[in-house]
């Protein structure tokens, strides 16, 4: 019987390696990694009008300080991971600004951007329904972008235009909006930008809010459905920050979609009367009037417009190494 021909007679011995079995199980684990797996809202919004969206922010835990968590991010690599930004956090030197601002002073004006650092608000909400009961027993964590929860810099709000007010006014007009006693539900209208069609997740948003009520859920809800809003983004080490950065890392937060439509639980029929502001809001049927541009959110933007961008920024990064090397 003739011996079997091995692949090395055919010269294809340079191929035989093998394959590394581990590095693929890390990858795994880390694109796995619980973070991915944070029970995000997911706004409903339509092209035509705005959707109401019916939430109530839970409560902080006792040794919180707010029932809200502001934090710097930089979204990086390929999967956009979310991580903190160690300078605007005051943790030390961030080698993801100083990139930014080595791209910058070679022109590289469009990547710069997609690497200056972003502040988001996240806060835990329940679904409530239009009695105030709660839609589903689960709580979920919602992304607000500067402009949604703070709004402009320097900007003056005028609190009798409420249309136009980000979140944050609503708390320091009415109080603590999460509180279990005397918070206030609260009606997010989203409507997709039509006058932005680059990014077409991007959502014009007005808030209202109802009077005071106690909060629909129970302790147990709370004690075991509250997200710790400050491991929301994860606090990285430079040198990983940098690998992300260039692609060499991943494990991405993945953000939700924007568009996502489910319906709302009816309350039972009720006499007619003339309804509150905030139960016409909850119909969607309140006058729309004109008003200046309502504050934008990013979720999906953030996610949908990196990606786009995530091979510009591997370009702009390659030509900026060959300057610094003097290629």
């Amino acid at each position: 019987m003739p011996a079997k021909k091995k692949a090395t007679d055919s010269g294809l011995g340079a191929f035989a390696s093998d394959i590394d079995i581990e590095a693929t199980k890390q990858l795994l684990d880390e694109i796995n990694a619980p973070s991915q797996g944070l029970p995000w809202f997911k706004f409903e919004s339509s092209e035509k009008k705005y959707i109401p969206n019916l939430v109530r922010v839970c409560p902080k835990r006792p040794d919180w300080t707010h029932p809200y968590q502001i934090t710097p991010v930089h979204y990086l690599g390929p999967q956009n991971r979310m991580v903190i930004c160690l300078k605007e956090a005051g943790l030390g030197d961030c080698p993801v600004c100083m990139q930014s601002w080595a791209l910058f002073e070679v022109e590289e004006k469009k990547a710069a951007g997609q690497l200056r650092p972003k502040f988001r608000t996240f806060l835990n909400v329940v679904k409530i329904n239009k009695d105030g009961s709660l839609a589903e027993e689960k709580v979920l964590v919602m992304g607000l972008n500067q402009m949604q929860f703070s709004g402009k810099r320097g900007a003056e709000h005028d609190w009798d235009e409420e249309g136009t007010l980000p979140l944050f006014e609503f708390f320091k007009k009415y109080g603590d909006l999460s509180h279990v006693e005397t918070g206030r539900n609260l009606i997010i209208k989203a409507k997709m930008d039509a006058s932005n069609p680059e990014f077409k997740n991007t959502l014009l948003m007005k808030f209202v809010v109802d009077d005071p009520s106690p909060f629909p859920g129970t302790s147990e809800l709370l004690e075991e459905g509250l997200t710790t809003l400050s491991e929301v983004a994860s606090l990285e080490e430079p040198a990983q920050m940098v690998a992300l950065m260039e692609g060499r890392a991943t494990n991405a937060m993945v953000l939700p979609a924007g568009s996502e439509q489910q319906a709302l639980a009816q309350p039972a029929p009720a006499p007619a009367e003339p309804k509150s502001a905030f139960a016409a809001a909850a119909d969607g049927d309140e006058e729309e009037k004109e008003a200046p541009v309502a504050p934008q959110t990013d979720p999906s933007e953030a996610q949908g417009k990196l990606r786009e961008q995530s091979e510009d920024q591997q370009a702009a990064l390659a030509r900026l190494k060959a300057q610094q090397n003097g290629e």
